[in-house]
């Protein structure tokens, strides 16, 4: 075989690859529907132009633009997108239609529409890292986590924008973030069920913030959960209502507490040790000890971070902020916690 025909066969090859990842790209499966309308035939119409638009909801997330540019698109254009579609599990009972859509479009005709629409791509800040804040309200033993009327969110928002901290992002509350991510996996959040989102805000890891108001005890807890790749960490943020601040105004002072604290996080990132933070090795014979002095730390309104550090068998080391006066020593004593010094800001407890 001739040269020139290698060269032909390899070029041909990477044309091939090159085309089916394209067609990987902006081939959408799976999209389901079920509507009711006024007539079968009705709700067949709706079907359509809904997984259609679904599914270019999905393909645009996937092209890292930003979703909202779909409400300016037709049904029409989004329609004269699509090169093939396939309908499988096709129901039809009454006035109700159901199906699955695997629909393929075709790329040049995106592009052309996009162009129409100047639709630029998401902006992210590449001379530094980002991060997803991902803001989650509880109310009532419920999540509130993509509702756009969560005065947590804006909350958490308003403060981003008036710091300009452009490195953290709160995600977009589209279909294929809420796909990724609903209020049932927030408690057991990994990196895993993350990685689609931070792939497509190029982010390094996210902080879910959870907040929750305990009216009796006039006190707002911030759960601070931090997923990495290699590394996830909880810290619990207490603010005490001392001033006795309206609803309204203590979410915001509570808000800008909670985002220079992962300002100052990120900036103190590189150093092993932070001198405002207290360390305590606490030596434990079996997991309640550590869980009744984890509760006595936390309701003594002595701190308002505690960072578990780490864990094993034998013992458990604790990052706090103390937030008393006095003696760090003699506070916490007075609530039952017995520190035994060991140097500046570190020290041990026996809990067995």
């Amino acid at each position: 075989m001739s040269r020139i025909l290698i060269l032909l066969i390899y070029f041909s090859a990477i044309s091939l690859s090159s085309n089916a990842a394209e067609s990987d790209t902006y081939f959408v499966s799976g999209v389901s529907v079920n509507i009711t309308a006024k007539s079968s035939a009705a709700a067949k119409t709706v079907a359509h132009a809904t997984a259609r638009r679904d599914a270019f909801s999905i393909l645009i997330a996937r092209l890292e633009m930003k979703v909202n540019i779909v409400d300016g698109i037709t049904d029409d254009e989004i329609s004269d997108m699509v090169r093939s579609e396939q309908i499988e599990n096709e129901k039809i009972a009454g006035s109700n239609y159901s199906a699955t859509f695997n629909i393929m479009f075709a790329k040049d005709f995106v592009e052309h529409v996009l162009a129409q629409k100047n639709s630029p791509p998401v902006q992210v800040k590449t001379s530094e890292e980002s991060y997803l804040i991902i803001p989650v309200k509880m109310k009532k033993y419920q999540s509130l986590l993509w509702d756009e009327e969560s005065d947590w969110k804006a909350a958490i928002s308003k403060v981003i924008g008036k710091k300009s901290l452009t490195n953290f992002v709160i995600p977009d509350s589209d279909i294929g973030n809420i796909a990724t991510l609903n209020s049932g996996s927030i408690a057991s959040l990994d990196y895993a069920t993350l990685e689609p989102m931070l792939m497509r805000y190029k982010a390094s890891a996210a902080y879910a913030l959870i907040f929750s108001y305990d009216e009796i005890e006039n006190k707002v807890i911030v759960d601070v959960l931090r997923v990495g790749k290699l590394q996830k960490k909880q810290v619990k943020l207490s603010f005490v209502n001392v001033d006795r601040l309206i609803y309204e105004v203590l979410m915001t002072k509570v808000a800008d507490k909670t985002i220079n604290y992962l300002s100052s996080s990120q900036k103190s990132s590189n150093q092993s040790v932070d001198p405002d933070l207290t360390r305590i090795k606490i030596y434990i014979s079996k997991l309640s000890n550590w869980l009744m002095i984890k509760n006595k730390i936390e309701s003594s309104n002595l701190v308002n971070r505690l960072n578990l550090e780490s864990i094993s068998r034998d013992q458990i080391v604790v990052t706090v902020s103390y937030v008393g006066s006095g003696d760090i020593r003699e506070a916490f004593a007075k609530q039952g916690i017995y520190l035994n010094l060991q140097a500046d800001n570190s020290f041990t407890l026996n809990a067995n």
